[in-house]
């Protein structure tokens, strides 16, 4: 199974992710040579984060279709050499959850009772969990470019930027991943396109970090809970 986060199938993600704050007012286009280390400031500052939680709104356009989903999510990053954690709560269209606990992938959905589990190597899918974990360095994976003119032109913005990510080596899922990001290196928008170019949206509004306890087990062990009902189909992939 290809990452949930990243399938419209799921209604997921896209996947950081309306939309900007309200009174931006220009996106400015950048150069390769200037995305370069912003997007190297960007993994300075997600990896020096012990946790941060986030509001989405999400929209998945394919065709004349689209798509919405939102809701919530945080990461925690309980120390110690420990994984980092990333939990995703959809409250629409549907109740599900999305959690990356570093070892499994484990997507449940309320309506079909059934939670998905999949193996570690899924987890090297998770462009989000990349991006905010700053467990990886984005420029091994992926050349950095400036965005293209249609996902500049006519954006909202107050020194927003937008840089293009495109992956190294073939990906089965993504083609190019943009992300907005402000002048304090926040990513603020994520656009997925997929091979069949479908676009998957995420806008995150009410960002925080560092709000929860440093290292804390309780933490911890209340973002893997995911309370499965009695009679929940557990599929392992």
């Amino acid at each position: 199974m290809s990452n949930p986060a990243f399938r419209t199938s799921f209604l997921l993600p896209l996947l950081l992710l309306a939309l900007l704050a309200a009174g931006l007012r220009e996106t400015r286009a950048a150069s390769e040579a200037e995305l370069l280390p912003q997007v190297e400031k960007i993994q300075q500052l997600y990896r020096s984060l012990t946790s941060f939680s986030f509001d989405f709104q999400q929209i998945t356009r394919s065709g004349r279709r689209d798509r919405h989903g939102a809701g919530s999510s945080v990461f925690y990053r309980p120390g110690s050499g420990k994984p980092g954690i990333m939990r995703w709560n959809y409250t629409a269209p549907d109740k599900q959850i999305i959690l990356n606990d570093g070892k499994q992938l484990s997507v449940y959905t309320e309506k079909d009772k059934q939670v998905i589990v999949s193996s570690e190597a899924e987890l090297e899918a998770d462009i989000t969990a990349s991006l905010f974990a700053g467990n990886r360095n984005l420029t091994d994976d992926f050349n950095v470019q400036p965005a293209q003119s249609r996902f500049v032109s006519g954006v909202a913005g107050q020194d927003i930027q937008v840089a293009q990510l495109v992956p190294k080596k073939p990906h089965g899922q993504i083609k190019t991943v943009h992300v907005w990001f402000d002048s304090k290196s926040m990513i603020r928008k994520l656009v997925m396109e997929d091979h069949f170019d479908t676009l998957t949206e995420l806008v995150f509004n009410n960002i925080k970090f560092n709000e929860l306890p440093v290292g804390s087990a309780k933490v911890a062990e209340e973002l893997v809970r995911l309370n499965l009902p009695p009679g929940t189909e557990v599929v392992k992939q």
